[in-house]
């Protein structure tokens, strides 16, 4: 006899329910879901089964949560979080090398299959990535400028694999870490920060040769700032 399955449960209907809208698109990544009580209207459940279901889509990666600000889209499927997982094992080497070969394509295919809103909403993320160096709420602006450019990638594939590998989130460690003071004492942009004005401005261009090599460039002082030497094995390409 095959073991009887145990019956899903109402908080269960409801993840699979979200999930099925974030995965065709309703939720696009980054933006926020609807709150408890307006999700239980729409599903006709209570808020507790909402909130348990909400629980264990943040559990599972596909959802965030910040105090303040709300419950919000983190992948479309598990792929991101499960090889975020994976990746968690490997050595820093490795991860920063596929990080490499994914912010570089990305960029190239950027340059390549732009659309005039892409090109203006990645000089709107760079100049709000800037405005913010050194402030609250940096970490989300420079999150939602790589974002905009694994979007222009026209790939959503490339752009849950770079989700998948921690995105941009071990850069903003190096970041954080070594912010540096201008006249005044006020935060002023790294070489780091410097270095992604060159990507937007080759992306805008549709040139993907200067795109890979500003791409490049950026990733390698992140790499040089958190002290993961890649440079000799990229070199034996």
């Amino acid at each position: 006899m095959h073991p009887i399955a145990p019956p899903v449960t109402l908080p269960e209907q409801v993840a699979e329910q979200l999930r099925t809208r974030i995965a065709a698109g309703e939720f696009p990544i980054g933006s926020l879901l609807p709150g408890e009580t307006e999700l239980a209207r729409q599903l006709q459940v209570s808020r507790n089964s909402v909130r348990e279901a909400l629980r264990s889509l943040v559990h599972a990666g596909l959802l965030g949560a910040r105090a303040g600000y709300g419950t919000f889209v983190r992948a479309t499927n598990d792929v991101a979080p499960t090889l975020a997982r994976r990746l968690g094992q490997e050595r820093d080497a490795d991860v920063a090398e596929v990080r490499m070969l994914l912010e570089r394509e990305g960029a190239r295919l950027a340059a390549l299959r732009r659309t005039p809103e892409q090109v203006d909403r990645l000089r709107h993320a760079l100049a709000a990535r800037t405005a913010l160096i050194g402030r609250p709420g940096y970490d989300d602006a420079d999150v939602a400028f790589h974002q905009a450019l694994l979007d222009a990638s026209g790939n959503a594939l490339l752009a849950e694999l770079y989700r998948g590998v921690g995105g941009n989130e071990r850069a903003l460690e190096a970041l954080r870490d070594h912010v540096e003071t201008g006249e005044g004492g006020e935060p002023a942009a790294t070489d780091i920060d410097e270095a992604h004005g060159p990507i937007v401005e080759a992306v805008a261009a549709g040139d993907p040769d200067a795109a890979v090599s500003a791409a490049e460039r950026m990733v390698r002082l992140i790499n040089d700032r958190l002290g993961v030497a890649t440079a000799a094995r990229e070199g034996d390409r």
